[in-house]
């Protein structure tokens, strides 16, 4: 009986090892078409990508030396490409927002649960545009994803932070050279 049981739970383990390994399996498939379909509207954009990630249905893409942001948002199986000059960008945020918290909920709740959405901010330099980039919905993609969602979009508004450091620093260097002729 006891030999029974125990071979019951392997052969359960094992069943869910197997289930797992698929859905694996089966999303990385998926992004590497997705992966593909970015590099080919790269190359019909003249665009290198140097960094890409999958958010949600969108696929962004990061050309440094051209400083541009390639959007491309998956509709009806096509992808709908735009891209972002950096140059124009003057602020990159990261932008959370909660559900009501009334009084006492985070005695027994942590703030995690609260989370609705994570989202980057780009607003272009007269502060009239902005765009926002979703990484975290929690309708769509649970409170499991949120921290490595989260983790992912303060990497991505690092490096394009970063970006928007070196175009600043460019720029006054070059002031500088032409105040010294």
């Amino acid at each position: 009986m006891l030999i029974t049981i125990i071979l019951m739970i392997v052969f359960a383990k094992q069943t869910i090892c197997t289930k797992i390994f698929i859905i694996m399996k089966h999303k990385i498939k998926l992004d590497k078409v997705n992966y593909l379909q970015l590099n080919k509207l790269g190359s019909m954009l003249n665009l290198s990508f140097s960094t890409c990630a999958i958010v949600g249905n969108k696929i962004i893409g990061l050309d440094v030396a051209q400083r541009k942001l390639l959007i491309a948002e998956k509709i009806n199986g096509l992808f709908r490409p735009f891209f972002i000059e950096l140059n124009k960008v003057s602020v990159i945020s990261i932008q959370k927002i909660y559900n009501s918290i009334k009084a006492g909920d985070l005695k027994t709740r942590r703030i995690e649960e609260f989370v609705q959405s994570i989202r980057i901010q780009l607003k272009f330099g007269n502060g009239d545009n902005t765009i926002i980039l979703p990484f975290y919905e929690r309708t769509t993609d649970g409170l499991k994803n949120l921290r490595w969602l989260e983790r992912k979009a303060r990497n991505w508004q690092m490096m394009l932070s970063k970006m928007l450091r070196e175009k600043y620093q460019v720029v006054t260097k070059n002031d500088e050279n032409k105040g010294l002729k």
